[in-house]
């Protein structure tokens, strides 16, 4: 029973999730702006809790403790800063103008207002159906979290598809019923559970871990000493992170206001005056979750019975256990068997009649390999360590996700665990919920009233239509969440690059008079034809082996690489991530389109920007609030 309490705790959150979404559709109403916009009757500080959960997923907690156990601490400095910084930003300058826009001629999605501000059709679809493609990677991201925590938490008891399946449901059911009203009362108590999961489970976890050894265990270990990042390359940037790759992150951010997600909350503000708060506040709380994430998950790496536990749980040593060959053995494996005792073990382990629990593994492993670093240990039962780490360390980290799962286990009481479990899964769902109603509002709104469901159906059919849509996206998500990508590889390289490669186009069309639909096509297919190049070269020339000994040469100019994936698999371009070349082209793209093309109507000028016959009025004045005509 104790086992499952961990469980149980999170089974009662979702429960209570579900319930809000049920009270949300009772207090509700049957019209398209009350179940996709909640009426746009959101106050300050609900905003802001809500925005800020909207932003948050399983990328920041799983994802970020996960890169920082394979890659350092340095993972707090590129993404959580670079976030801090460009997301209030945004907010500030393209959130408000949204904000405005919308309340003046009553747009509820991105592609609505573009649709109106260049005066296109077709084109706007086709920025639909982009933009929807490249937020399934997000919605995944959230169900593959999910399922990794249930699964985590209950020694595989809960397999991983059930998992996702369960906060799928739970997710759906919410949104179903209750629209964005159900999402953001859920977020409300979402974000204060997980805000508070930090500090709680830094405090907890370090309660039994002594920080201090541990971190001087790190620094004398050549191979975990850069993880603190206290041995840094050129300008200070981490040695487990290329200064290219560091520098590109700072362009990731500007994702976050192009998702639609984050835009249509923008749509819902009762008020400008509620994007003040959101902008103050959003850097403290961001430091408030991935600061002790991404401490923990490096210091984990200093702690064998946490690595040993990943290990025993990642899909390679589950795979050669219950289908056990000679080709897919681990490397772990391997060379665990030259030892007498490792011998034993290999054979326990093929003749078990399930995999063992990660626990269960890594005290049998810990026992085994610890004693071979003992002061007593002869130089090849030394050397026969370093090489058992390294195996160790390789298979921990294709199951990284799961880092600050097992440390929890292992290190808090089990209903605290659960209770901090819920609150790492509260991130994931908080999100989830407005993917995929987002998603639901941009369908519903930009393809069935657009092209006269409203008209044949009622307001009732189109809110029925958007429901439909809730389920037909979830099923396609969990579909693809089933292979289990890693999370933050996944977000990075697809979502976040392509969403940040479009920015250049909101801006356009919010601040440059000049800019048309022909510019923003241009920019749309340059988007759509990296997102999908990349894909198409990370599948083709991806490694047998991952991580790689070597980088993957593609494609060089004169004596520089001009394209090669790195050791991870991962494109680079002159050794940047692709979202860096992405952001510049979509950009020049958006110019150059823009300047060959015809502008749209003097009207619709002087609808966005006043009246074009008052030289003296400033090109770029805000868009004042005024009844939508």
């Amino acid at each position: 029973m104790i086992d499952w309490l961990p469980a149980i705790v999170i089974f009662i959150y979702l429960a209570v999730v579900l319930y809000i979404g049920i009270f949300a559709f009772r207090r509700g109403k049957e019209t398209g702006e009350d179940f996709f916009l909640a009426s746009r009757s959101i106050g300050s500080i609900v905003f802001f809790l809500a925005l800020f959960a909207t932003n948050m997923t399983s990328f920041a907690i799983i994802g970020s403790s996960g890169m920082s156990y394979r890659t350092g601490i340095g993972v707090f400095g590129m993404m959580a800063t670079s976030s801090a910084l460009v997301i209030p930003l945004t907010l500030f300058f393209i959130g408000t103008r949204l904000w405005a826009v919308g309340k003046r001629f009553g747009h509820m999605t991105q592609v609505a207002f573009f649709r109106d501000r260049w005066e296109c059709s077709e084109i706007g679809t086709f920025i639909f159906l982009l933009t929807a493609a490249m937020m399934l990677p997000y919605l995944i991201i959230s169900i593959v979290g999910g399922g990794t925590i249930l699964e985590a938490l209950t020694d595989g008891h809960i397999p991983y598809a059930i998992g996702g399946a369960i906060v799928a449901l739970v997710v759906m059911g919410n949104v179903f019923f209750g629209g964005l009203r159900g999402a953001v009362l859920v977020n409300v108590f979402q974000t204060l559970l997980f805000l508070s999961f930090g500090v709680i489970a830094f405090v907890a976890i370090g309660h039994k871990i002594n920080f201090t050894e541990t971190v001087d265990r790190m620094m004398h270990n050549p191979t975990l000493g850069p993880l603190l990042a206290r041995n840094t390359g050129p300008g200070g940037v981490p040695a487990g992170i290329p200064t290219v790759v560091y520098l590109s992150y700072m362009l990731i951010p500007l994702s976050s206001i192009m998702f639609p997600h984050m835009s249509i909350m923008c749509f819902t503000a009762k008020k400008v005056t509620a994007f003040k708060k959101t902008v103050v506040l959003y850097p403290l709380c961001i430091m408030l979750i991935w600061l002790p994430c991404c401490f923990l998950g490096a210091l984990a790496a200093g702690q064998p019975a946490i690595s040993a536990a990943m290990a025993g749980g990642s899909e390679a040593m589950k795979t050669w256990i219950e289908h056990p060959t000679a080709q897919n053995e681990p490397l772990l494996i391997k060379d665990l068997r030259r030892l007498p005792e490792g011998a034993r073990f290999r054979q326990e382990l093929l003749t078990s009649k399930e995999p063992p629990s990660p626990r269960v593994f890594s005290d049998r492993l810990v026992a085994i390999v610890h004693p071979l670093q003992a002061s007593t240990a002869t130089a090849a039962q030394r050397a026969a360590y370093q090489v058992l780490v390294r195996d160790v360390r390789q298979l921990a980290s294709s199951n990284s996700d799961s880092v600050l799962l097992e440390m929890l286990k292992m290190n808090v009481w089990p209903l605290l665990a659960g209770i901090l479990a819920a609150g790492i899964i509260s991130a994931v769902m908080g999100s989830d919920c407005h993917q995929i109603l987002a998603l639901s509002t941009m369908f519903t709104k930009d393809i069935f009233d657009y092209y006269g469901g409203r008209r044949r159906f009622g307001e009732k059919g189109t809110v029925f239509m958007g429901r439909a849509f809730i389920v037909v996206a979830n099923v396609i998500a969990y579909a693809v969440a089933w292979f289990r990508p890693q999370i933050f590889e996944l977000a990075v390289q697809y979502a976040f690059s392509g969403f940040a490669a479009l920015a250049p186009m909101m801006v356009a069309a919010l601040f440059w008079r000049r800019s048309t639909k022909w510019g923003a096509l241009l920019a749309s297919l340059f988007v759509a034809a990296c997102v999908v190049g990349t894909g198409i070269l990370e599948m083709k020339y991806r490694p047998a082996r991952i991580p790689s000994p070597l980088d993957v040469h593609i494609w060089d100019l004169g004596t520089h690489w001009m394209l090669f994936l790195n050791k991870a698999g991962q494109l680079r371009v002159f050794g940047w991530m692709p979202v860096v070349p992405m952001v510049i082209g979509s950009a020049v793209l958006v110019v150059v389109g823009s300047l060959i093309s015809r502008p749209p109507s003097n009207a619709t000028i002087d609808r966005y920007f006043g009246s074009i016959d008052r030289p003296t009025e400033p090109a770029f004045a805000p868009v004042a609030a005024a009844p939508a005509r």
